[in-house]
């Protein structure tokens, strides 16, 4: 039987690969670890009144399966009981409204800890309707996608992806897209993607940008908070080219549903991921990408292998249409590489400061951060292919089960920074080491050279110390009045013997009131500065750990200005001073 893949499957998918960059939570504050399996909290509107029937979904961090869900009273409120220790995901919604803010349950903007309270702000999303019109009069059954390409303050989106569901046209040609964040917007006419599985009009296609441009001449639309906008398009009905060819090394499994790999194509001018919408047959093996105009392009195929978080990932090929089809494409697909470890945990009779000693274990983020060490170890420059431009500075997020055992998958090889994140207060990062072994090279750092591996290996043997007895610092920062780009603060290790540690570097997001918390801290003497937050090409914040050349340039701000700050095993150093 031949089964044919859906835009949603493939852009389910695409969200999964690009969960490579993105911001790291800054280190700060956590509420404690409240008896009763519950997260309680509040969803209100950007005036502060409360969203009645707002739903929450509450999931287990690296479970696909155990969610729960609430609804907000009359009074905004809910409370989501019987939950096992660990962090969780948590999401809000109401028809017409976007995500605006996150207050309280702690530092992470990602997770919830059993026992916190939190306050979900939404706003009242923005509209955009219109007509999309033909040669023919109304161009019916369209599908149309707003994409939001800069955020409310006008910067540039690194990953642009169309925001919410697919809008078709009805008899009319007519659209309506509703609850959109505040930005800029591209507006595209193009073929129907999601529950498509039969041809349409429009397959073909180039997609169409308002007003009916191309994507180098599209117009963007500015949307405010509830903002309702006429946008009518002009549809083009240009014919576009076809990327084709065949898939290998397919994984067959019997036992799952659902074995089809998802293409991606990436545009190699601006690094954004373009639409697209391959029909594939597991019977031929074979890929079809339509609607493309001319351009450079990554083309990349992957297969996800069910519930076991692993996949299999062709190297990635450059494709130059031009004028003409590329057909005759041939992508095959091999494992991808995983790192492996556990977390031993070292508590201390006299520090004692340490909370939830039983829960530690499930309540840390454990991340894999790809870099380009200079110079390259020897291991990193297998000639095993490219390397896929959304991996280059990725970064893979993983939990660890009860006894601290973890596992990273699906890396593309290269060398990766192992970054865990605590968000129990009272412990800290001592060391992270590696067993020793014929494959890996004689005094091996990871603090200073991560762990490097090759394509479809299998690194195990990491091992991650957390100590018991962290110091918090918090403090404030004197800023000017005219200071109005986004700050961090910075701990730097004063002792010799730690200044090629990344983990004795720490940093925080300074809030608009200048107020700062760093906690997990190891005790010891450092110098603390605060500077402007540099961002990465990609958008995100550039990190002080993952990052040699910013690692550089604090340390030498931290050590010109001589502020220091010694902190003591459990300390925890409140209203401090931090002058620019």
């Amino acid at each position: 039987m031949t089964r044919r893949i859906t835009f949603l499957s493939i852009f389910i998918a695409l969200l999964l690969f690009a969960r490579v960059s993105g911001a790291q939570p800054a280190t700060g504050a956590r509420s404690s670890n409240k008896p009763g399996g519950s997260i309680i909290g509040r969803v209100i509107n950007s005036s502060g009144e409360p969203l009645e029937g707002a739903s929450i979904i509450v999931a287990l961090a690296g479970s696909n399966v155990r969610r729960k869900t609430a609804a907000a009273d009359t009074h905004g409120e809910f409370k989501i009981d019987g939950l096992d220790p660990g962090l969780y995901s948590a999401s809000v919604s109401m028809p017409g409204y976007a995500f605006a803010s996150r207050s309280g349950g702690g530092e992470s903007p990602n997770y919830l800890r059993v026992g916190d309270s939190v306050t979900f702000t939404l706003m009242k999303g923005g509209v955009i309707t219109g007509r999309v019109t033909g040669p023919n009069g109304p161009a019916v059954g369209v599908g149309v996608f707003a994409t939001r390409v800069k955020d409310a303050d006008g910067k540039k989106l690194f990953t642009a992806i169309p925001s919410g569901t697919e809008r078709r046209t009805d008899d009319r040609g007519m659209f309506r897209i509703y609850g959109l964040a505040p930005g800029a917007y591209l507006l595209t006419a193009t073929r129907p993607w999601v529950g498509t599985i039969v041809p349409s009009a429009y397959d073909r296609d180039m997609p169409t940008f308002y007003p009916s441009a191309t994507r180098d001449t599209a117009t963007e639309i500015i949307v405010r908070e509830g903002d309702v906008i006429t946008a009518d398009i002009q549809y083009r009905g240009e014919p576009g080219h076809t990327i084709s060819g065949r898939i290998a090394g397919l994984s067959i499994d019997p036992t799952q549903f659902n074995q089809s790999v998802q293409i991606s194509l990436t545009d190699l001018r601006d690094r954004r991921l373009i639409s697209t919408g391959p029909a594939m047959s597991l019977d031929s093996l074979s890929f079809m990408v339509n609607g493309i105009p001319d351009g450079e392009y990554e083309l990349l195929a992957r297969q996800y292998l069910g519930a076991t978080g692993e996949s299999l990932g062709s190297q990635p090929q450059r494709i130059v249409v031009r004028g003409a089809d590329v057909t005759g494409l041939n992508l095959s697909l091999l494992p991808l590489a995983s790192i492996a470890g556990r977390m031993v945990f070292e508590p201390d009779a006299k520090a004692d400061c340490g909370k939830g000693k039983e829960t530690v274990a499930v309540e840390t983020l454990m991340y894999a951060r790809r870099f380009e060490p200079q110079p390259k170890p020897a291991v990193a420059k297998a000639a095993d292919g490219e390397v896929p431009l959304a991996a280059v500075n990725s970064s893979s997020l993983t939990f660890s089960d009860s006894k601290g055992a973890f596992t990273f998958k699906s890396l593309a090889r290269g060398s990766y920074r192992i970054d865990p994140r605590l968000q129990t207060t009272g412990w800290y990062v001592r060391s992270i080491s590696v067993g020793s072994g014929p494959a890996r090279p004689h005094g091996l750092n990871i603090a200073r050279d991560g762990v490097a591996v090759r394509s479809g290996e299998r690194f195990t043997g990491l091992t991650v110390t957390i100590a018991e007895g962290a110091a918090l610092l918090r403090g404030k920062l004197s800023m000017a009045e005219t200071q109005t780009a986004p700050m961090r603060a910075y701990l730097v290790s004063a002792e010799r013997e730690a200044a090629d540690n990344i983990y004795r570097f720490y940093e925080t997001a300074v809030e608009k009131d200048g107020s700062f918390t760093i906690d997990n801290v190891a005790p010891g003497s450092y110098w603390i500065v605060a500077r402007p937050a540099e961002q990465n090409v990609s958008g995100t914040t550039r990190l002080v750990r993952q990052d040699d050349a910013l690692r550089t340039k604090v340390r030498q701000a931290a050590e010109a200005m001589k502020k220091a700050v010694i902190l003591k095993p459990c300390e925890q150093k409140t209203q401090f001073e931090l002058t620019r």
